[in-house]
Formats: structure tokens, C-alpha cells, sequence
């Protein structure tokens, strides 16, 4: 007797503490355990129960979404009527099983953009309505007006969810991230050193071009843009504008590093040299053609022929009859001219030429000095060589290149740590005296050649695309510059 009514004391004891604890603004689950006309009771655990509104749980089309044995979640409100009254989030929306579904399998949906709203766009999803960020409808780097998504049917992948809470959040970007991805992926096994492909191209830089090849970002450098030496990138290329490509170089990385493209635009069409090897070209010995005066020398005339083509015209063959002491006398450039080609030196890729016509049958071209030759193979921005160093100053080193023109290399590209504090003393103990080093022609301005290290060169680069594609708003998602970064000189 005296068990049992220690047992009933402490039951009871144990029922008070329960109904201390639900106190108002409690957030509980319970099951119901019954549904009348006008109410949904439900067991809160214990001798606790509470009371709902039935109206609080039907959904837009005036249904009970609930059934006795389901669970819910609420919120105390006070006492009733020895009741615990309990609410839930008034206008909870009705959410369809497929997004619940999409939700929990993490796949993407289908959902319409109704409307622009503040920080991004209404989605419809299902016979549910969720929210989508500006930042996540479309990629990193896309600028569109919000009009041109309203209306349109997307993909989207449900990031957030809550079916009591009435909260849907949206991403299209996701979708899209793994189908560039899936598409990076395939496109690994397809691509081939030498392979001929189209491209878009996506963004011009001093050094050269980024292309698109449909889901992989790679380099075309500007010694790689055109047969004509010496072109700036913005004079060939726009953003936007089709190309064909040539592969060159592939590089998957090992886990560690990036995945590097190097393309060429040039080499997707043969040289011009090329041509006139296989007899596919108009230039033979004796051809009369029209061409511009590219460059005036002391010896003669540089005549472009065509794109990537120049022919010589020495100063012995401008005049027929007189001897003309300075070439600016006959021309200037700029000037269409006619002439004749004397002679072609397939080995040397050189083509000699004359004004109008010979001035004495089948003379041949005079000869070049080593300074002429020079000019003739004059270096070009973009361009990758293997130099001397010839000396060294405080400011730099000069690399003889070889061509025989002398570029500098200064210490600001000599890729130096920051930690070094003596960089001179460095300089003079990396860049020693007729050691080997490979170097980019980063700029020509006139007879001064500006050099830089290729992996100076990279760092420019792969700091230039992460500020070109950072998004403030979405920095948990990474950068075009992870997605994208398969470039290489």
C-alpha cells in the first residue's frame, strides 16, 4: 500500500514538472490523438495535452493535411481551459510531395520565375512558391537584366526547406556549376593535343586570350593569336567572337595543382610558309602582287603581303632608274605598292622583292647583315624564349635573346618573396652572368623590350581571373577561377 502510494506521488510529481515545463512561446511535438469538428488534440507526453485550432492546420484548398497518429509541431500559447493551447505558424504553405521529394533526394527541380523581389526572384515550384537570390540564378561572371529571367522555365536545386515555415530557397547556379563540371569532366576525355576545336572567346588580356571550349576555360597567348607578328590582342580579337582553336598543351594537374589549356589560334590554319612549301599559294619567283609598307629601314622596305607574310624589298630594287639613296623618297607606310617577287628562301623564311619591275633580270637579293637579319626575326609580346643574361644592374638583368635584341628583365618580375629584404642581392646571386633563363616578352615600346618570368606571368594571370569573376554575395561558393582555371602559357 505504502509502494503504491509512492509510486502515485511521484507519477503525479513527475505530471506538475511536465506542465512547469511548457511554459509560453515552448516550442513541442506532439501526436495527435484526436480531431473533432473544430479542434486537433494533442499528446504532449505525460498527462499533458494540448489543444490546436483545426483551422490553423488545413491548407490553401481548405484540407486537413494532418490524420490522428501524425506528429506536429507548435508552439504554447497559455492554459485553456486546462488545456495547453498550441498554435502553429499561421499561412504555413502547402508544399506538393515532389519538392519535399527533390529536397530530400538533392536533385534539381523544375520551377518557373514569376516576379522580381527584393535580393532576388518568386520561383514557382510545384504548387509551392520559393525564393531564389540574385546571386544564385545564374553563373559567376553572367550579367543579365532580372527581366530577361521572369517567365522563363529553369532547373533549380532546393538549398533550404521548411514545410512548417513555409521556406523554399532556390539555386539555379548550383545546377549549373555541375553541368559545367560534368561537362569539364567529359570534356577530359575527349580532348587531344592537336585537336582543332571552336571557342568563344570570354575575356582579352595583355598577354593574351581567354577562350571558352563549352565547359573549359583555356590560354591562347598573344605570340599565338596570329601569324602577323606583333598584333595586339584587342586589334584581332572581341569578346564574344567564334574562333577555331589548335590544342597545344594539356595539363590535368595531379590533385595538387590547376588544370592548364594552352591553345592556339594561329595554328588552327596553316602558315602562310606553309602554304608556299606545299605549292598551295599565289607567291612563286616572278609573281607581280600589291602589298602595304609595313616598316621603312635603311636597306630597304618591308612589305606585308598578306596576314603573317612580309617580303623585303632592298634598297636596290625600289627605283628603276636612278639609285635611291633613302627609301622614304619612293614610299611610306601605309602605302599599297606593287611588286615582284625575286626570290624565296623557304629555310629562312624570307621573300625578296622589288618595285614594279626588276631592275636587272634575275639579279638575286643582296645580302643581310647580322643587324638586318635581326630586325627581320624581331621579337613579338606573348612570345616564350630561352635568353643569356648579358648583365646585371640594380634595377634588373638584360637577357640576351636569340635573336640578338636585348630585353630587361626588371626586379619587380623577377617573382622575388615578399620576405626578401635585400632583392639586389638576390638578383645578383639568382641571375648570374651568362646562366640560361627562360623569358616572356611582356611589352615592346619602341627598341625597348620588357621582359618577365613565365611563372610571374601566371600569377598575373590567375589573379587577374579571380578579381574579374569574384562574387562578394556568394563567397561560399567558390570562384570562376576554381571552376575555370585551366590555363597555360
Amino acid at each position: 500500500m505504502t509502494e503504491s502510494s509512492d509510486f502515485a506521488k511521484m507519477f503525479e510529481a513527475s505530471a506538475n514538472n511536465l506542465n512547469t515545463q511548457l511554459y509560453e512561446g515552448k516550442k513541442v511535438t506532439g501526436t495527435i490523438i484526436s480531431i473533432t469538428r473544430d479542434n486537433v488534440f494533442v499528446d504532449l507526453g505525460g498527462r499533458s495535452e494540448g489543444i490546436i485550432d483545426k483551422k490553423d492546420l488545413l491548407n490553401s484548398k481548405g484540407e486537413l493535411k494532418y490524420k490522428e497518429g501524425d506528429q506536429v509541431k507548435a508552439t504554447c500559447m497559455g492554459l485553456q481551459d486546462g488545456y495547453t493551447k498550441l498554435a502553429v505558424k499561421i499561412n504555413s504553405i502547402d508544399v506538393d510531395s515532389s519538392v519535399s521529394d527533390a529536397y530530400e533526394a538533392k536533385i534539381p527541380i523544375e520551377g518557373k520565375v514569376l516576379e522580381e523581389r527584393k535580393g532576388g526572384f518568386g520561383v514557382q515550384v510545384g504548387s509551392s512558391k520559393g525564393f531564389c537570390p540574385f546571386s544564385q540564378m545564374d553563373l559567376r561572371g553572367v550579367k543579365k537584366e532580372p527581366a530577361e529571367y521572369i517567365g522563363q522555365t529553369y532547373q533549380f536545386l532546393i538549398t533550404e526547406f521548411s514545410e512548417e515555415e513555409g521556406n523554399i530557397v532556390l539555386s539555379r547556379r548550383r545546377v549549373l556549376e555541375e553541368e559545367v563540371q560534368k561537362m569539364r569532366e567529359y570534356l577530359k576525355g575527349m580532348l587531344n593535343v592537336g585537336d582543332i576545336r571552336d571557342a568563344t572567346v570570354v575575356r582579352l588580356m595583355p598577354f593574351g586570350a581567354f577562350v571558352d571550349l563549352g565547359g573549359i576555360e583555356g590560354l591562347v597567348p598573344a605570340s599565338e593569336i596570329s601569324w602577323t607578328r606583333g598584333i595586339k590582342v584587342e586589334e584581332a580579337l572581341t569578346e564574344g567572337q567564334q574562333v577555331q582553336v589548335k590544342i597545344i598543351a594539356l595539363d590535368w594537374g595531379d590533385g595538387t595543382s590547376k588544370e592548364r589549356v594552352t591553345l592556339s589560334i594561329k595554328q588552327a590554319t596553316k602558315s602562310p610558309w606553309e602554304r608556299i612549301a606545299a605549292g598551295e599559294s599565289q607567291y612563286v619567283v616572278g609573281a607581280k602582287l600589291n602589298g602595304k609598307v609595313v616598316r621603312l629601314a635603311t636597306y630597304g622596305v618591308f612589305v606585308e603581303l598578306e596576314s603573317g607574310l612580309d617580303g623585303l624589298a632592298h634598297i636596290s630594287q625600289l627605283g628603276q632608274d636612278h639609285r635611291i639613296e633613302d627609301p622614304s623618297e619612293v614610299c611610306k607606310i601605309g602605302d599599297m605598292v606593287e611588286v615582284t617577287i625575286l626570290g624565296i628562301d623557304l629555310d629562312n623564311k624570307r621573300i625578296s622583292l622589288c618595285f614594279g619591275d626588276p631592275k636587272v633580270k634575275d639579279e638575286k637579293p643582296a645580302e643581310l647583315s647580322h643587324e638586318q637579319e635581326v630586325e627581320i626575326v624581331a621579337a613579338t609580346m606573348g612570345e616564350r624564349l630561352t635568353g643569356e643574361v648579358e648583365s646585371l644592374k640594380p634595377f634588373g638583368a638584360f637577357i640576351k635573346l636569340p635573336n640578338g635584341q636585348t630585353g630587361l628583365l626588371h626586379i619587380s618580375q623577377c617573382g622575388f618573396d615578399e620576405n626578401v629584404r635585400d632583392r639586389t642581392h638576390e638578383l645578383y646571386k639568382r641571375f648570374q652572368p651568362h646562366t640560361k633563363v627562360d623569358v616572356i616578352v611582356k611589352e615592346i615600346n619602341g627598341n625597348k623590350i620588357s621582359l618577365t618570368l613565365p611563372e610571374v606571368l601566371e600569377q598575373e594571370m590567375e589573379k587577374n581571373t579571380i578579381n574579374d569573376y569574384k562574387d562578394k554575395d556568394s563567397e561560399s561558393f567558390g570562384n570562376m577561377g576554381e571552376i575555370f582555371g585551366n590555363i597555360k602559357l
